[in-house]
């Protein structure tokens, strides 16, 4: 299998704010790309699934 760019934009909401966010991973399909992100800002950012809006998956090309 062959990975592939992905962008993907969204929302990560806090009590007291919201911020966009564009993000490009690589990954196997859209499924894996958001499940990268959603990992990505829980151990960093210490964020959970319910506080991150995945708005768009495009593949880059």
């Amino acid at each position: 299998m062959e990975k592939k760019l992905f962008e993907v934009q969204g929302t990560i909401k806090s009590s007291k704010m919201q911020k966009k966010f564009t993000k490009q991973v690589s990954s196997l399909n859209e499924n894996t790309a958001m499940e990268k992100i959603f990992g990505l800002f829980g151990s960093k950012n210490k964020l959970k699934r319910r506080d991150i809006e995945i708005n768009e998956v495009k593949e880059v090309k």
